[in-house]
C-alpha cells in the first residue's frame, strides 16, 4: 500500500493550535499585567458587583495586606487625602482574590457589620 504525504505549512498548523487552545480556554483572554482598575471596575470584575462600601469594609478593612502601604495591590483603599481615588493593580488583585475567595464572608451585610462594630 502506497503512502501519500501532504505537506501542511507550519504557520497553518500553529494557527490551528492557537485557535484550539483559545476555544478550550487554555489561553488567558487578556493579560492584566500593567492594568489598573478603580474601585468600580474591581468590584464588578472580582466581587460580584458588591457595593464599593462593601468591598472597602469586607475586603480592604478585613485584609489589611491588600493595602499598598502594607505590600498589597490597592492604593488608597479609602480615598486618602492627596489621591484621586482608589487604584487597584488588576493582575495582583485577581491572583489574591483567587487565593482568598474562601476567606471572604460573601454573605456579610453592611447593616449587621456596623451594628456589631459599635462600642
Amino acid at each position: 500500500m502506497a503512502q501519500i504525504s501532504i505537506p501542511i505549512p507550519e504557520e497553518q498548523i500553529n494557527s490551528a493550535v492557537r485557535e484550539a487552545a483559545k476555544e478550550l480556554g487554555l489561553v488567558p483572554k487578556s493579560d492584566l499585567k500593567g492594568i489598573t482598575w478603580d474601585i468600580n471596575e474591581f468590584r464588578k470584575q472580582c466581587c460580584g458587583g458588591k457595593s464599593a462600601n462593601w468591598v472597602r469594609t469586607f475586603i480592604f478593612d478585613e485584609f489589611p495586606e491588600t493595602d499598598y502601604e502594607n505590600g498589597g495591590w490597592c492604593i488608597a483603599p479609602h480615598k486618602q487625602a492627596g489621591t484621586k481615588g482608589t487604584t487597584i493593580f488588576a493582575y495582583e488583585a485577581t491572583r489574591w482574590m483567587e487565593a482568598h475567595k474562601y476567606d471572604i464572608d460573601w454573605n456579610a451585610r453592611l447593616a449587621n457589620y456596623s451594628k456589631s462594630r459599635r462600642p
